[in-house]
């Protein structure tokens, strides 16, 4: 810069100067008003677009996929090209350019103009850096893989609900029956009940994630958890716990319209089918107590043996629904062969109905 030029600047920048806003309260103002734009437009994000719901971190889940904020993800891409040991060398190599560059800038930088027209070469250098730091943000958008975990087990309670039933039906329910209420074991002894009001009230949902994760081993229980050498994540024994609270729930209030909807056309059904109407109830709600294994040596494993095993036969008198020992023992009444069935969850009013229109019209094996 030659004197003129060097003069003509100070005289600018005196002119300038002169022009100027006070720090207080003008800059302040606008900075205000700034920040109050930014929480605005990140508050919308929150409300309208969400934070992704996802598990806690957990080291023993190999299928977890982990990754940064967005404003992160141009490294988490530029890691992957820089495999095992050479990630290390890529983080220190571009961290020591990045301080060079900005502590060197004063010194290789020496244009007092400030125009980005007038500074050619620190215009294009800055330009390619913000577009490879955007095309590696595009490519660990669009080449990381969901989180399946995540998306599988869903986020509403009714999604959660039925993603617990299933997993729990898979892993749980050989040796605590189909809905909690105990099964019989190869050693002959019978699990105690999950469902009934004496364990939900007396375990909080941390208690029985715990037993699931680490298991009970003086009591033959293996561990699910993932950490202990188990089948599943935490967040599918959260799911799995949930499935389970909801039997603490009231008939009406743990049903969906689905099942409301299915429990009203069993209502309308005039002559009941014993293999499309009655069996399915008897295989969904007594099957793990009274075919899989056999309490009081009844089973509902077939026509014949709902009507005549057991040790107090008959079960069911054609006919007469009313003095059938089956049918007292559904609505709770105390009979030779005990007391309510199935004894935690009692049935809906309609199936009791149906099984009853089934027997009063003979019982038949239809």
């Amino acid at each position: 810069m030659n004197e003129a030029d060097k003069q003509r600047y100070l005289e600018h920048y005196k002119e300038k100067k002169a022009e100027g806003e006070m720090f207080w309260p003008d800059a302040i103002a606008k900075d205000a008003v700034v920040s109050l734009m930014l929480f605005v437009l990140l508050l919308g994000l929150v409300v309208f677009v969400g934070i992704p719901n996802e598990p806690p971190a957990n080291p023993s889940d190999a299928a977890y996929i982990p990754r940064p904020e967005w404003y992160f993800l141009w490294t988490f891409q530029l890691l992957k090209y820089f495999p095992g040991q050479l990630e290390a060398v890529a983080i220190t190599g571009l961290g020591v350019l990045i301080a060079l560059g900005l502590f060197g800038l004063p010194f290789f930088d020496r244009n007092p103009k400030r125009h980005p027209r007038n500074r050619p070469v620190a215009t294009a250098l800055m330009t390619l850096i913000v577009l490879g730091m955007a095309f590696l943000t595009i490519q660990a958008v669009v080449t990381t893989p969901p989180q399946a975990e995540a998306t599988d087990l869903g986020v509403t309670p009714a999604a959660q609900i039925a993603a617990g039933e299933e997993l729990y039906q898979k892993h749980c329910a050989e040796c605590h029956g189909a809905d909690g209420e105990g099964a019989q074991l190869k050693s002959g002894e019978f699990t105690a009940p999950l469902n009934s009001e004496d364990f939900l009230k007396t375990h909080y949902d941390d208690t029985t994630s715990e037993i699931i994760r680490f298991g009970q081993p003086g009591e033959g229980m293996q561990a699910f958890g993932l950490a202990y050498g188990g089948p599943l994540t935490d967040q599918e024994i959260r799911v799995i716990v949930a499935f389970m609270r909801a039997w603490a729930a009231p008939e009406e209030e743990a049903q969906d319209a689905k099942s409301l909807a299915a429990l009203a056309e069993l209502a309308k059904i005039e002559t009941p089918s014993f293999a499309r109407h009655v069996k399915p109830i008897f295989d969904k709600k007594c099957a793990s107590c009274h075919a899989k294994r056999l309490k009081g040596n009844y089973s509902v494993a077939d026509h014949d043996k709902t009507l005549n095993s057991g040790d107090h036969p008959p079960n069911i008198i054609a006919g007469d629904a009313a003095n059938s020992q089956l049918v007292k023992m559904l609505r709770g009444i105390k009979t030779p062969a005990g007391g309510l069935m199935p004894p935690s969850k009692p049935l809906a009013k309609e199936q009791i109905e149906l099984i009853e229109r089934w027997i009063n019209q003979g019982a038949q094996n239809n």
